[in-house]
């Protein structure tokens, strides 16, 4: 709308023409009268976009202000929060392979279907590749060295030989085929995670499993005695029963040359094979 100007007075309140609809919606995008395009003069349209520019260009500057501050504050390697002070805490849980999602954890299968013993074959092979193929770690696994009983120095961290996880290989279908399945248990990363050990075989806790305590007491090197152990249990009586005897390779604990986690790169978590020789089958 125009403000009219009869004897130079502005009237506002003259009302606007009357237009067939196809040169209303002509005139919306440009009126060739009053020189607008959707309803504003160039003029008008650029003071609208300067502003706006102005506007962003403050806004990207504050945010990048913002972003600079929040990285200057945060390592790489190093978490801000670590231990106690985390919402993950200072006791690390435990992951374990095969994991099917289609399962919902249980492993069941017929050792004489190819088709099943094979997804929990693949299964762990997937989990195994970059101990076995290190060229899939993100520096090639350049800085592991084999280890033993000394901790590697920094910026080194220790391989991890499958070899020592006994029949529990990709030969033997990882047990699967023969009916003694085998799991393989990690224990989860956390920063700086450094075990307390049982190195007094007089003094261990009352509630440590019979095995663990049978297998400390016929060690004979202190080093042999300074893991973290792992001792597999049903969880009801009952399923001690069907899942039998359990057999560790290498040995039911994890070497303390792997601890503590620094997130050095080329670092892969130790292992634990749990066999179990001669599981209860359903009736």
């Amino acid at each position: 709308m125009v403000a009219d100007k009869p004897n130079g007075m502005v009237n506002y309140c003259r009302r606007p023409p009357h237009r067939p609809l196809v040169q209303r919606i002509q005139y919306f995008f440009y009126n060739p009268e009053e020189r607008t395009i959707l309803g504003r003069t160039p003029h008008r349209w650029g003071v609208i976009g300067l502003i706006y520019l102005v506007m962003y260009i403050c806004i990207i500057i504050f945010f990048s202000l913002c972003m600079c501050g929040l990285m200057a504050t945060i390592d790489d390697t190093i978490p801000y929060y670590t231990l106690a002070d985390s919402v993950i805490g200072n006791n690390p849980g435990m992951g374990h392979r095969p994991v099917v999602a289609e399962d919902y954890g249980l492993i069941v299968y017929n050792a004489t279907n190819r088709t099943q013993v094979q997804k929990y074959v693949n299964n762990i092979d997937q989990f195994l590749a970059p101990y076995n193929n290190k060229s899939l770690l993100v520096n090639g696994g350049s800085n592991q060295r084999e280890c033993g009983d000394v901790k590697p120095p920094r910026k080194e961290v220790c391989a991890f030989n499958t070899s020592l996880l006994g029949p529990c290989n990709r030969e033997n279908d990882y047990g699967y085929s023969n009916m003694t399945p085998c799991l393989i248990i990690k224990l989860n990363k956390i920063y700086d995670f450094t075990p307390i050990f049982y190195n007094d075989t007089n003094n261990l806790p009352p509630d440590m499993p019979p095995d663990i305590v049978q297998y400390i007491n016929s060690t004979t090197l202190p080093q042999q005695r300074r893991k973290v152990w792992l001792s597999c249990n049903g969880e009801r009586p009952e399923d001690n029963e069907h899942l039998g005897p359990l057999k560790y390779y290498p040995y039911p604990g994890l070497s303390e040359v792997y601890f503590p986690y620094d997130n050095t790169p080329g670092y892969l978590s130790p292992l634990v094979a749990v066999q179990l020789l001669r599981p209860r089958l359903p009736i």
